[in-house]
């Protein structure tokens, strides 16, 4: 039974993948998702039934397009088979339980986010808003781990309220402190800057992200998205250090120093960031905390 509901899963998350596609490409430019059906971005021509298979019509047409023969995108079979592994993950870590179906609506909004954040620097309102508040619904029936509240009801010296109310107060909190981390952070990089310094999608999808995972998790993405942005933007600047003297040699520094300049004024997809910390969370969260429960 356990490998059959794997399988019905892997399934539907290739089909509900094949849906997120259509979002990431349509909800950024403000078109319907609906209407008009599927059809090649290249030339136009509307997908046959059968050319619409989710994975396995990329796979029989080479990746390319029937009538025109355009390269189809590697995005659209990586968010199909991403979208079916993390339901099958979903299942696998959690059981035949409402957990399973409330992380897997999490992981669908997360990675339909963080794509959609990597290839137009948006993340639309159409998927954090509905987001926040499928979270907060879904913790009156499948709370998740309340213990970060608890520590701090205990602390106070306030009383414990029913397990539904605990998990909905935990998952408000979360939400809050999730946002307002950020946003304090995105006040105080405008008072010493005068620019944003972060999208207030970012800060949505942080509250989203808070509804979902609950307070002790959330803190975990709180301190772990800034560091593996910290980390990829190193990368990248260190590419950028060791291509810039091939690319012309004899700058002189003030070049130099426009080059750096030029570097650390570009934007990086933070959201991406935050929506694979999250991902992270649901399935490692646990066990991250532990380990660093245990060096106390």
């Amino acid at each position: 039974m356990d490998l059959a509901f794997e399988c019905a899963l892997f399934v539907v998350g290739l089909v509900f993948g094949s849906f997120l596609n259509v979002c990431i490409s349509r909800i950024p430019r403000d078109q319907s998702v609906i209407s008009p059906r599927s059809h090649c971005p290249a030339c136009g021509a509307f997908l046959r039934w059968h050319d619409n298979v989710p994975f396995l019509s990329w796979l029989l047409l080479r990746r390319r397009c029937r009538d025109c023969g355009s390269r189809i995108s590697l995005r659209y079979p990586t968010v199909e088979l991403l979208t079916a592994v993390l339901f099958t993950a979903c299942y696998v870590s959690f059981g035949p339980t409402l957990i399973t179906a409330k992380f897997c609506i999490f992981c669908f909004l997360l990675v339909g986010l963080i794509f959609m954040d990597a290839e137009s620097g948006l993340l639309p309102r159409e998927f954090t808003y509905p987001g926040i508040v499928l979270g907060l619904a879904l913790s009156w029936l499948a709370p998740t781990d309340s213990t970060g509240t608890q520590f701090f009801l205990r602390a106070y010296g306030a009383p414990l309220p029913t397990p539904v109310q605990l998990g909905l107060l935990d998952s408000a909190i979360a939400a809050v402190v999730g946002a307002g981390f950020f946003y304090l952070a995105w006040a105080l990089y405008y008072l010493l800057r005068k620019r944003h310094g972060m999208g207030f999608g970012d800060i949505a999808l942080m509250a989203m992200a808070g509804a979902f995972l609950g307070l002790k998790l959330t803190l975990f993405v709180i301190f772990s998205a800034p560091l593996a942005g910290v980390v990829y933007a190193a990368v990248l600047f260190a590419r950028c250090s060791r291509n810039t003297p091939a690319m012309g040699e004899g700058l002189d520094g003030q070049a130099r120093s426009s080059a750096r300049e030029s570097f650390f004024m570009q934007e990086l997809p933070f959201g991406v960031f935050l929506g694979t910390c999250s991902l992270a969370a649901v399935f490692f969260g646990e066990s991250i905390w532990r380990w660093y429960l245990s060096f106390f």
